[in-house]
């Protein structure tokens, strides 16, 4: 018997207008959806994506995008912590697919929370940055290997993680972290049970580089560096403090970077 999978799409894209910024084009598709919550004094528009299905199975697809038109400033972000169930034996692997581009002049947050891996689970996940000059973009991404709180770990199963950034068509950034069963799933994390990347693109990303290795947390190993003029942050460690530090990063550079209050997007705290 053919079991159902899902095939779920979300795309929203913001323009400046007189009033500011504001929502110029809204897709979605179950079990996907869009919220558009009201932020805190200071904060521009916020997208949060949700996934209705309360978590993501082998075979599942889904499809994100994020569009900023120039001069327009907004956070994406996601309304929980996602979850990557375990695959059948036989069945095609979860894959997510993430489009995100920034005109000339704008500036957008991309600030998912973690990725849950269970045992077993297999996830292809892809993100595309397109960036124009001029353009500024925070992002980050969090994955937590097994349910930790259960005493379960990731010891099978697949990830594979890549990034590409391109600034004006130029690919600057290509990364990819791939951990499956061919190989010791924790190969190079000791007892690690969480990874975190933030980066920061923008042209005056490498003068925030102190200020980045100022804010990394000191509970968990990470660091900071500046590749081909892009920000970029690491951190590896138990889940909840990798976590608090990710937090506590990005809400140093949004302040530092996009000149916005010191905070992640509420959701983050509930």
């Amino acid at each position: 018997m053919k079991l159902q999978r899902g095939d779920g799409a979300a795309s929203v894209a913001y323009a400046l207008g007189p009033q500011g910024t504001a929502l110029a084009d809204l897709y979605q598709r179950d079990p996907c959806r869009v919220l558009f919550p009201h932020g805190e004094p200071g904060d521009p528009p916020q997208a949060v994506f949700v996934t209705m299905s309360g978590g993501l199975a082998d075979g599942d697809r889904l499809r994100l995008q994020a569009r900023l038109h120039a001069g327009a400033v907004a956070t994406a972000t996601t309304q929980a912590a996602e979850k990557i169930y375990r695959a059948s034996p036989v069945a095609a692997d979860c894959v997510i697919d993430i489009a995100v581009s920034v005109a000339a002049g704008a500036a957008l947050e991309w600030l998912p929370q973690e990725t849950i891996l269970f045992d077993g689970a297999r996830l292809r996940r892809r993100t595309v940055v397109d960036i124009a000059a001029g353009g500024r973009l925070l992002a980050c991404e969090m994955v937590v290997l097994g349910r930790i709180a259960s005493g379960e770990r990731f010891t099978s199963g697949l990830l594979l993680d890549a990034w590409r950034v391109r600034r004006d068509g130029r690919l600057v950034w290509a990364d990819a972290l791939r951990l499956d069963t061919a190989a010791p799933v924790a190969a190079g994390f000791g007892d690690a049970t969480s990874v975190a990347m933030a980066l920061y693109v923008a042209d005056d990303a490498a003068r925030h580089l102190e200020a980045a290795r100022s804010a990394l947390p000191s509970d968990v190993k990470a660091g900071a560096t500046v590749v081909n003029g892009l920000l970029l942050a690491r951190f590896l460690g138990a889940a909840l403090p990798v976590r608090r530090g990710l937090a506590s990063w990005l809400a140093n550079m949004r302040s530092v970077c996009l000149d916005l209050p010191p905070r992640l997007p509420r959701v983050w705290h509930v």
